[in-house]
Order: C-alpha cells, then structure tokens, then sequence
C-alpha cells in the first residue's frame, strides 16, 4: 500500500487528479466486491441476536425471566458499540490510512465471532479466573458465559461498524467524483439490507439447527470430524473462515491502493464526547432498534417498554452533544467534520438522510405488524408462520432497495444528484400513501408488495446521491470523517423513528379500542365482549397501522424540502475520460 501525506485544504478540490487512476477497473471492482463481504455480515450481526436470543439462554441453562435484563445487553451492547464506533472510526481512517483501518476493524470482527462461538470455553474460564484470583468471587459459570458473549458482542461491533464508514471512504478513494456514486451506493445498500436480513436469517438458521442438527453432526461424524451439532454458536463460527478469507484477499488487493494521510492528532476528547453522548441517546430512546421482529403490537409495546423513555439519559445526551460541538468547532482536526454544515448542499443532503431513515424505518415496522396482526390465531406455529411471510415480504422493500442504489447513481450523473432525490422521494411518497390508503385486514399480499416495491425503488434511489454529495464535499485527507457523517445522520433517523412512533401507535390504538368499547350494550355476555373486543382491537390495530403508512408520506413531503437544496449534476466526465480513469 502507498499512502500519501498531504495537508488538507481548507476546501474540497474536485478537479484534483484521482490518486488511484492507475487501477484497472476489474482491480477497482474487485476491491468493491470484497469490501461488501463484511459489511453485509457485520449489519447482519446487528439484529441477528434478536432472532436466537431465546436458544442463546436455554442452551447456556439461564432463566430466561430472571435474566433478561443482563441478556438485553447482547442487542444494546452490540447497539451501542457500532454506533460509537462508526462515529469515530471515520477519522481514524483519514489518520492511518484506509487499507489499515479497515483490516484493523475487520480482525476485530472476527476475534469478536470467534469469542462468541467459544464464549462457553476459553472466555468463560479467563473470566473465571480473573473472578476468582482478583475480585475473591465464585461466579455461576452460566452467568460468566453470559457475560462472554455480551464481551463478544462489543468486540464484534466495534470492527462491525466501523467498517462501514472505513468502506465507503475506501471506494470513494478508488473514483474520481464523477465516478464514485455507484459504489458508494453499493456500500449504503449492502448495509441496510443485511441490517434488515438478520432477524429472518438468524431465525431460519436456528430453525434448520434444531430440525436437522443431529443429523448433520452424524454425516460429519461419518466423513471423520467429530464436531458437535450445530447450533446459534455455529452461526458465528460461519463468521470466522468468511472473514479470514476476505481479510487475505483485501491484504493483496489493498496492494498498491493510494490512501491520503491527514495530518493532525486523534481528537481524544471531542471522541470521548460523542462516545457518551450516542450512548446516553440510545440508552435514552430504549437500548434496541430491532423491532422487525415483534410479533404483534401487544409484543413491540413489551419490547419497547421495557426500556422506555429515560428523560434524564436524553437531557444528559442533548448536553454532551452541546458541549461536544463547542469543543469541535474549535478543532483543526475533528472527529466530525462540523464545518462542512457551512455548505448548503452538505446540510441538504444530511437533514435529508436523517428523514429517509425515519422513513425506513417507518416501512420496516409496519409490514411485520400488520402481517403478524392478521394471522390466524395466536399459537406458536401460526406466529412462526405469519413471521416467515413477513420476512418473505419485507424482501420486497429492502431488496429493490438495495438495487436501486444502480440506477440511482447512473441518474445523478444524468439528472443530477437534487433531481434523483427528488424523484426516489417522490416515488416512496406515492408508495407510503398508496399503502396508508389501501391496506386492511384482507388486502392481499401481493398488493402489499408491488406497493412496498416502489417505497424501496424510491428510498433506494437516494443512497448513492445523498452520500455521494457529502463524500465529494471534502478533500481526501477526509472522506473517512465524512462517510461517517453520512451513516450517522441515517441511523439517528431509524433510531428515533422507533420510540416515536410506537409511542404515537400505542395512544392512538389505545384511544380507538376505548371509544369503541363505550358502544357496547349493557346486556352483552361475556363471550360476546370477548368476541368484539377481538374484532375491534383488530379493526384498531389495522387502522393504526395504515395511519402510520399515512405519516410516512407526510414525513417524505417533509424531505423535499431539504433536498430542493440539493444542486448541480456530477462533475463533468471528459476529464476523467482523458485521464483513463
């Protein structure tokens, strides 16, 4: 790897000569493919937990009701670690170059799924002694290998979210500007589509374990490995060969790959600062974002409350982020770029990523509750069922999603990056209304997923303009600071559309069941409250549900507004045509 020591402007250069322009194009997108590897597998790893929770405590012999509290921590830790860490590493990759960043966050990823696997072995028994030799203690080695698996977890995230930011700063760095939307499309997508997958894999795998386990231990066992059946651990140890090999093939392809190096020192404290301030956010609005899995309205109101609004954690979070954007504003070298808000066209396009989370997130509850709401009665096999056809569906949102990403950079070259926004937001509006207006209890599935397409079409089309506009916005010395801005900006909008809007569904369900229950005659038996009360909490949870559908298209209205402030095409390709890039 060459990296190249440059002071950084105090402007983006856009017409600079690409640093990698000797890089043949197979070269180019073979880096892209190996760079998607890990970040599909780290965002999987981001929800997968939720799915196999439940056999994590029942194979490690842990209550599940007096321990469920300690076992949340394997979706917040994870949660909170991959927040911070995508917020920081962004920086550190400007700092030391991204061939360095991104396999130091990679390594980190596979010893973290490595520990989780073997969390019942070695890990325990370090903890275990460390327990015993300095703290004088005789810990339950169950709880110790709980708490294995929340270290695990952490370590996991840590290489899991940075990679993202390290990865988008990477493919950015292989592009001249006019260039580079596809690719930055590509990594955005790939992002959200495994964050969206992992509660259906995690589940389907754990499924297939129980049913075939035995089965597949005895055909080992016949070709002489003698390995136990497989279960949730052999879902991380999938992760381990998956990332030795990408990590090998990156060492080669890294090679020779130009990577400007900026100057200046870690800011410590403005990390320390947002570190806390993120942690005290999420903590604040719940600790969880995964409620793709909820299995009715009645399950997300019991997932959410259990960690419900904490005022003081949001007012502590709402100070340190204050105090952390008067410590940055000052700083050379910050870990967030504040300044690039002075741009116009950088504000737009943030404001605008925040909404498009919202609005994601908006489309991945709705689907899952509304299927869930709508299954034939309340036993285990039915909730499996109807839980499998929702994850059969959200497919139709997050897969044209991800494919949209395409054409969307194809567009903003053609129609420019305001135009393609414009259009992909426009286009998830009619989605949203369309949904708000025509899904009820028997609107048929395929209706629901022609309408969930265009949502994805749209909020696809977004992708690689918003990051791309960003990303072009600085010099090269830091892009890694301002992919993270980017992610940042869309996770905060998925995070607080969770509370939010399960705070609005649960009023307004709450509020609609009560008035319908005041029309119910005196003389009514028993059975026959019973029965009503079913259909109107039905008739409710529907309506409710539509409504959201509803907020989704005002809330999209609302991201046109900063994306009119979005102008201009891409540069101009000729130049780069001359160069050969």
């Amino acid at each position: 790897m060459t990296n190249i020591l440059v002071e950084a402007p105090s402007a983006p250069r856009l017409d600079e000569k690409p640093i990698n322009a000797h890089l043949s194009e197979r070269r180019r997108w073979l880096i892209i493919a190996l760079v998607l590897v890990p970040v599909f597998v780290g965002s999987i790893d981001l929800t997968i937990i939720s799915a196999i929770l439940p056999e994590v405590l029942i194979r490690l012999n842990i209550p599940i009701d007096t321990n469920l509290g300690t076992a949340a921590w394997l979706v917040t830790g994870y949660l909170l670690a991959y927040t911070v860490s995508m917020a920081l590493m962004g920086r550190f990759s400007d700092m030391v170059g991204r061939r360095s960043a991104f396999l130091v966050c990679l390594g980190l990823f596979i010893i973290g799924s490595w520990w989780v696997a073997t969390a019942h072995l070695f890990p325990t028994a370090l903890l275990n002694d460390i327990a015993r030799r300095y703290l004088g203690q005789r810990p339950d080695l169950s709880q110790l290998t709980l708490l294995a698996v929340i270290i695990g977890r952490v370590i996991q995230a840590l290489g899991a979210g940075a990679v993202v930011p390290v990865s988008l700063a990477l493919v950015a760095d292989l592009y001249p500007p006019e260039r580079r939307a596809a690719a930055v499309g590509f990594v955005g997508a790939m992002d959200t589509l495994g964050w969206v997958l992992g509660h259906l894999y995690g589940g389907v795998m754990v499924g297939f374990f129980q049913q075939n386990g035995e089965a597949i231990r005895q055909g080992l066992a016949g070709l002489g490995l003698a390995l136990p059946a497989p279960d949730w651990r052999t879902l991380f140890w999938l992760n381990v060969p998956m990332g030795i090999f990408a990590f090998v093939l990156m060492v080669f392809a890294l090679r020779g790959v130009q990577h400007p190096i900026s100057k200046g020192r870690f800011d410590l404290i403005g990390a320390l600062l947002i570190a806390a301030s993120l942690t005290c956010l999420v903590l604040g609005l719940g600790g969880n974002t995964d409620v793709t899995g909820a299995t009715s309205l009645q399950a997300l109101q019991a997932q959410t409350s259990q960690s419900p609004y904490n005022l003081t954690l949001l007012a502590l979070a709402a100070a340190l982020l204050v105090a952390f954007l008067a410590w940055e504003w000052r700083q050379e070298h910050p870990i967030l770029e504040l300044h690039l808000f002075r741009q116009r066209a950088v504000s737009a396009a943030t404001l605008t990523n925040l909404l498009i989370g919202f609005l994601l997130m908006l489309g991945l509850v709705s689907v899952p509750l509304l299927i869930n709401l709508r299954a034939e009665n309340a036993s285990a096999e039915a909730i499996a069922r109807a839980a499998e056809r929702a994850g059969v569906l959200l497919s139709t949102l997050t897969i044209p999603m991800a494919l949209a990403a395409v054409p969307g950079a194809w567009l903003s070259g053609r129609i420019g990056f305001r135009n393609t926004v414009l259009g992909g937001i426009a286009l998830a509006i009619v989605g949203f209304a369309l949904a708000g207006s025509t899904w009820r209890g028997d609107t048929p599935e395929l209706v629901m997923s022609l309408q969930l397409v265009v949502i994805g079409i749209g909020l696809g089309l977004t992708i690689a303009p918003i990051g791309t506009v960003v990303i072009n916005a600085v010099d090269a010395t830091r892009r890694g600071v301002a992919s993270a801005l980017v992610l940042i900006m869309r996770y905060l909008g998925m995070t607080i559309a969770i509370p939010t809007m399960t705070t609005y569904a649960f009023s307004r369900l709450n509020y609609m069941v009560s008035l319908a229950r005041e029309s119910f005659a005196l003389d009514w038996s028993a059975e026959q409250i019973q029965r009503e009360s079913v259909r109107v909490y039905f008739e409710s949870g529907v309506a409710v549900i539509a409504e959201m559908l509803l907020i989704g298209a005002l809330i999209g209205l609302v991201a046109l507004l900063p994306a009119l402030w979005l102008h201009g095409k891409q540069p101009n390709r000729s130049k780069s045509a001359q160069e050969g890039v």
